[in-house]
């Protein structure tokens, strides 16, 4: 009875994995369509893939015979194999290739707003919330209760204001108008969560390090944000995801459109004349999840591995207190 329920649970997880990268597989598959294909024959395989699939099937069957296809002036002829498949390849990656040289200025301003904001957050998150976490001074609760508690508004709220605010200090169309709301917004969250956990660190390293005579800078570097790299991690992941998939506050703040990132580059790219070719949309909407994809490859086992860390230290400090 136990193997079958495991095998049940097997056969869901994976229902379940090819459910969630079904949208992606068949936005991959839209990639390659021309727009006559998106109309008359949605649910078959791209016709290019047919074409080079055919020729390919003839060189293997040693065929030299000559392809008919359309030439580059759209008359119908036989061409020579090779020029055939240089066509056929051409026609298959000519969405791809206009869609990167397109998003490629986009992803570039994204990448740079993430790694600056990921940094900001990092760093003035941790070094307060080690303040908080270490240090007793005056009206440290109440501070911590008023940083937490705006996390209760919605963003919406602070969108007006925010806005006013960049626009009088100058900042619209830099990158500065991105990333400083996004630190000052991200670093709540990385405040909360950095304070719970170095709560929860083993008092008896401080004292050791405090007895080797170390300071609050070293104890800081070399000993808190070591042993905190899987909690480093879930808030880098939580505000990369943040960065790259927030849309509204980098379109207002954008004006003249040198400073988009993906989320709104992508809109831009669905309203102007490239919105006729579905391809090359389709393709634009892949290209910029990539990304996002190996982040999830490569940060999933030490992003669990921070949140579950984080969840041991919570229970084990609950269970110390009560049994004091």
């Amino acid at each position: 009875m136990k193997g079958g329920r495991v095998w049940w649970i097997h056969v869901v997880l994976i229902l379940f994995s090819l459910l969630t990268l079904l949208p992606f597989a068949f936005m991959v598959n839209n990639v390659f369509r021309s727009n006559a294909e998106f109309y008359h024959a949605f649910f078959a395989l791209p016709g290019a893939f047919k074409q080079v699939a055919g020729i390919a099937g003839k060189a293997l069957a040693g065929d030299d015979s000559p392809v008919v296809m359309a030439d580059g002036e759209g008359d119908v002829r036989p061409l020579p194999r090779g020029e055939a498949l240089d066509r056929s390849l051409d026609q298959a990656t000519r969405g791809p290739r206009l869609a990167w040289k397109v998003i490629r200025p986009y992803m570039l301003n994204t990448l740079i707003v993430a790694l600056l904001t990921v940094t900001g957050v990092l760093v003035l998150g941790s070094a307060t919330a080690y303040i908080l976490a270490r240090y007793r001074f005056t009206g440290h609760r109440a501070l911590f209760l008023f940083i937490i508690s705006t996390m209760m508004f919605p963003g919406v709220l602070t969108l007006v204001p925010s806005f006013l605010l960049v626009k009088s200090l100058g900042l619209l169309n830099t990158y500065a108008a991105m990333v400083l709301p996004y630190i000052a917004g991200g670093q709540v969250f990385a405040i909360f969560v950095f304070k719970s956990y170095f709560e929860g660190l083993p008092e008896d390293l401080f004292e050791s390090a405090r007895i080797d005579g170390a300071g609050h800078v070293q104890i800081y570097w070399q000993i808190v944000l070591p042993l905190s790299r899987p909690i480093i991690s879930v808030v880098a992941v939580m505000n990369i995801l943040g960065t790259w998939n927030n849309f509204l506050w980098p379109f207002i703040t954008n004006t003249e459109g040198s400073h988009h990132v993906v989320s709104s580059g992508l809109f831009v790219l669905a309203t102007t004349a490239h919105a006729s070719n579905f391809s090359t949309l389709y393709a634009a909407y892949a290209i910029s999840s990539i990304p996002l994809l190996v982040l999830f490859i490569y940060a999933t086992r030490p992003f669990i591995r921070g949140v579950t860390s984080g969840a041991f230290k919570a229970r084990r400090t609950a269970t110390g207190e009560r049994s004091a």
